[in-house]
C-alpha cells in the first residue's frame, strides 16, 4: 500500500519541480482612456535564440502566457488603428512567478502629442513620425503670424512645414497616419501660396499652390486676392482682370481696386480713363475722399473750375483731416474758385 501511495505521489512531485522552472506573463492592453483593446497581438521573442510567440488579447484586453523560461524577451504590441508599441529594453520573465505587463496603445495623433510632450512610453519608431511632428509644429508656429498678416515672418515657417511634411508623407509606414496627414498638407499648400504671393521674393512662385487651393474652393477670397498679386508680378493683365472680377462677384465692387486703377491710368498719362475709374470709385463709396481730390486735379487740368471746386469742397467735407486737406483748403481760397457759385 505504501508503495502504491508513493507511485501516485511521484508524478505530482515531478509536476511541482517543472513549475518551479518556468514563469509567466500577463497583463492588459488598453487605450489612452483605459478602454480595453481586443485583438491586439503581443509579440514575444527570445533574445538568446530564435523563438517567438504571438499572443492575442481577449475582449477585455487581457492576455497571458504560462510556461515561459526565465529568460529575456523582446516585447512589442500591434493593434489596428494604433501605433506599434515596443518595449525599449528586453523584459525578464521571473522564475516561478508572474510578470505583470500592462500596455497602453496610442493612435497616431496621440503618439505625436506624447512625443512632443516628452512622454516616457516607448513607441516603435516610424521613419516619418518625427518629421510629421516637426512639420506640424512649424506650421503651428506660423499660423499666429499668418493670421496677423505678418506674411514675411510666417513664410519661412510655412515653407519648412511644407517641405518636412512632404518628406513625412513619403516616409510614414502607418497608412492611417498618411491619410490623416494628406489634408493637412493641402491646407499648408494654400497658406504657403498666400504667403509667397504677399511677401515672397518672387510672388509668381505662389501661383501653383494657389491654383490647387482654388480648385478645392473657387470662392476662397484670400486665394483669389493672392492670385491677383501673382498675376501682377507676372504682368498678366488678363489673369489679373479675371481674378479681380471673381473677387467683385463674391463681395461686390471694391473701391480700392477702382481707385488704384485710376492712379495707374493717371500716372500713365491717361486722365480720361483715370477719371472714369475714380467716378466708379465714388459710385461704390461716395465718401472716398481721395477719389474726390484726384478728380479735382483732373478737372483743374481740364480747366473745369466748377468741377474742381465741387470735388475740393467734397473732399474737405468727407476728409477734413485727410493727407491732402491742407492743399484742398488752400486751393479753395483762390479767387477764381471763390467766385464760382
Amino acid at each position: 500500500m505504501r508503495r502504491l501511495v508513493l507511485a501516485f505521489m511521484l508524478p505530482v512531485a515531478c509536476l511541482s519541480i517543472h513549475a518551479e522552472q518556468t514563469g509567466r506573463i500577463s497583463g492588459k492592453v488598453t487605450t489612452k482612456d483605459g478602454k480595453p483593446v481586443a485583438g491586439a497581438k503581443i509579440h514575444l521573442k527570445r533574445t538568446d535564440r530564435n523563438w517567438v510567440k504571438d499572443l492575442i488579447s481577449d475582449k477585455n484586453g487581457n492576455y497571458m502566457q504560462v510556461g515561459l523560461e526565465p529568460k529575456e524577451f523582446d516585447l512589442s504590441v500591434t493593434a489596428e488603428g494604433f501605433v506599434e508599441y515596443k518595449e525599449k529594453d528586453p523584459i525578464k520573465i521571473p522564475l516561478a512567478d508572474v510578470l505583470l505587463k500592462n500596455i497602453t496603445m496610442y493612435t497616431q495623433a496621440e503618439a505625436r502629442a506624447l512625443a512632443l510632450a516628452g512622454g516616457g512610453q516607448t513607441i516603435a519608431p516610424d521613419p516619418g513620425a518625427a518629421q510629421d511632428a516637426e512639420g506640424r509644429e512649424a506650421f503651428n508656429q506660423a499660423i499666429p503670424l499668418y493670421n496677423e498678416g505678418k506674411f514675411a515672418d510666417a513664410l519661412p515657417l510655412v515653407d519648412k512645414a511644407y517641405k518636412v511634411l512632404n518628406e513625412a508623407m513619403n516616409n510614414l509606414k502607418d497608412a492611417q497616419a498618411k491619410a490623416d496627414l494628406a489634408p493637412e498638407v493641402g491646407k499648408i499648400e494654400r497658406v504657403l501660396g498666400i504667403c509667397i504671393a504677399q511677401a515672397g521674393a518672387k510672388k509668381e512662385d505662389g501661383e501653383p499652390f494657389l491654383l490647387k487651393a482654388l480648385e478645392k474652393n473657387p470662392k476662397d477670397e484670400r486665394v483669389i486676392a493672392s492670385l491677383v498679386e501673382t498675376s501682377k508680378a507676372k504682368g498678366d493683365k488678363v489673369a489679373e482682370a479675371k481674378y479681380a472680377a471673381a473677387l467683385e462677384a463674391i463681395h461686390g465692387p471694391n473701391p480700392d481696386v477702382e481707385y488704384n486703377k485710376g492712379v495707374e491710368a493717371f500716372n500713365a498719362g491717361n486722365s480720361k480713363q483715370a477719371k472714369a475709374h475714380w467716378l466708379k470709385t465714388l459710385e461704390i463709396a461716395p465718401t472716398y475722399g481721395e477719389a474726390h481730390f484726384m478728380l479735382a486735379m483732373v478737372e483743374f487740368g481740364d480747366n473745369n473750375l466748377r468741377g474742381t471746386k465741387m470735388h475740393l469742397e467734397k473732399y474737405v467735407e468727407v476728409s477734413p483731416t485727410g493727407k491732402n486737406a491742407a492743399t484742398a483748403k488752400e486751393m479753395l481760397k483762390d479767387p477764381s474758385l471763390k467766385k464760382i457759385k
